[in-house]
């Protein structure tokens, strides 16, 4: 499986060829999931229960664990995730996660 690549702005990234470049395997998994968890619950107009609710997250920590986990295993190749929030701080809460793919290889999102 692949996705269209994007750059460290979220905006379509080209190949040599000036191509819109594309990932793939683990490069693939782990920008699949960084685009799941980045969408706010009710977001996505097809599906209103796709996404995390993001309103409070000192007061629900445990509960936004849960739905980002349940997020990354929406992706296709992901076997199991583990969050770890590493910072809150100006309502940007920057976390770290985990992946193990189907393969049993691991994979770090937002390190």
């Amino acid at each position: 499986m692949k996705t269209l690549a994007l750059d460290e702005n979220w905006d379509l990234e080209l190949d040599e060829f000036n191509n819109i470049a594309v990932k793939s395997d683990n490069e693939r998994l782990a920008q699949d999931v960084a685009s799941s968890v980045r969408v706010f619950l009710g977001e996505v107009p097809f599906d209103v229960n796709r996404g995390v609710d993001y309103n409070n997250p000192d007061a629900i920590r445990e509960d936004l664990k849960l739905q980002i986990n349940e997020q990354a295993a929406m992706v296709e190749g992901v076997a199991e995730s583990l969050v770890v929030f590493d910072e809150l701080k100006d309502r940007t809460l920057k976390t770290t996660i985990y992946l193990t793919n189907e393969n049993g290889e691991q994979v770090i999102v937002g390190e």
